[in-house]
């Protein structure tokens, strides 16, 4: 039986656990020092709030299910309607273990369809660093950004809105925060360029067709106006094509896949480039070569993955592969965008990032 789910973002943890007991007339089913968690049956949900959201609102929707089978059917209903899925396979959020998925709908709301496998001690296995503001949705991508929304606002920066004075906060979060204190009606979000220079970074492969090609996709859908990813290759593809399977699976996550193409690294070491702030090789070919002299002298990192187009195995076991490298890249760039501001310094990046690559 499916129970559906709901995750807010909280600023005050007490003060919020204290509302939805009342509001529920029960006590959460788990609290921990930035998350709770409500285990309702009438009607059967499952409630959270955690306090590592960017800003109080909406982090995602979802269904619980109670065994493989069923999660097994919410994705193949998802695949049947080719909406944009992003499949995690196992893995730790929240305080569980859980086989998951992920779709967007139309307004750019992330949608969790997840089994639980067991309860975990810590947020988040990933990383005993995971920033405080890392949370397990993915990120909306820029179109889905700007979404509307009717929810009474919670904060006022720059924006322009309907009702005479309600605003929403500069945030990719798909939906503003409802507040106690103030009234408002419809108004739309706004995604305005994020105050400070975005890091440029260029991930490089041999042929640049897969690998850094996902990389480049998923951190601009990830992070944008905060990081600004390219890809190169010392060896690129000779049609300028990345590779199917690589843009099959960005579309299916609902990523744009505009612009993307094979390029030479020599692009990139040109006066006239854009200086990069890191280069990650995601290839050990590209990081066993001997790379050019790149303006603004950046820090180069490695990351390994294996080739997903080396295999000569059916292609069902090929789309695994890309599958598998695909959701390896986002849990590693995950932790990327979520560093501390300190160690997103010019100074501090290459050692952050190297230090990622241990997980």
């Amino acid at each position: 039986m499916k129970r559906f789910h709901v995750h807010i973002h909280v600023d005050d943890l007490a003060k919020s656990i204290a509302f939805y007991s009342r509001l529920f007339a029960a006590e959460p089913a788990r609290v921990e020092a930035d998350y709770a968690k409500w285990m309702l049956d009438d009607p059967r949900v499952n409630f959270a709030i955690s306090t590592r959201g960017d800003k109080p609102g909406l982090d995602h929707l979802g269904f619980q299910v109670d065994d493989a089978a069923e999660l097994a059917q919410l994705k193949a209903r998802a695949e049947a309607a080719d909406m944009a899925l992003l499949d995690e396979g196992a893995t730790s959020c929240c305080y569980a273990r859980s086989e998951k998925h992920w779709i967007t709908d139309p307004q750019g709301i992330a949608w969790e369809h997840f089994h639980t496998l067991g309860n975990i001690p810590v947020f988040n296995e990933a990383s005993k660093t995971t920033a405080a503001g890392a949370c397990c949705a993915p990120a909306p991508t820029p179109e889905k950004a700007a979404a509307t929304c009717c929810s009474p606002a919670s904060t006022v920066t720059q924006a322009a809105c309907c009702p005479p004075t309600t605003v929403f906060a500069d945030t990719p979060a798909v939906t503003p925060a409802a507040s106690a204190e103030k009234s408002a009606g419809c108004c739309a979000a706004t995604s305005a360029a994020s105050a400070s220079k975005p890091l440029n970074v260029l991930f490089i492969c041999a042929h640049n067709c897969a690998r850094s090609i996902l990389a480049e996709a998923l951190l601009n859908a990830m992070a944008p106006g905060r990081f600004k990813a390219y890809s190169a290759g010392n060896q690129p593809s000779a049609n300028q094509q990345p590779h199917p399977l690589a843009l099959q699976m960005l579309q299916k996550a609902g990523i744009s896949i505009d612009g993307l193409r094979s390029k030479s690294w020599n692009e990139f070491a040109a006066p006239d480039a854009p200086h990069m702030d890191l280069i990650i090789t995601v290839c050990d070919d590209a990081a066993g070569e001997v790379c050019p002299v790149w303006p603004g002298n950046p820090s180069c990192v490695h990351w390994g993955y294996p080739d997903p187009t080396a295999s000569t195995v059916p292609q069902a076991q090929r789309i695994e592969a890309f599958r598998t490298t695909m959701h390896m890249l986002h849990q590693r760039l995950e932790l990327l965008i979520n560093l501390p501001s300190d160690k997103l310094e010019k100074a501090a990046l290459p050692s952050a990032a190297l230090e990622l690559a241990a997980h």
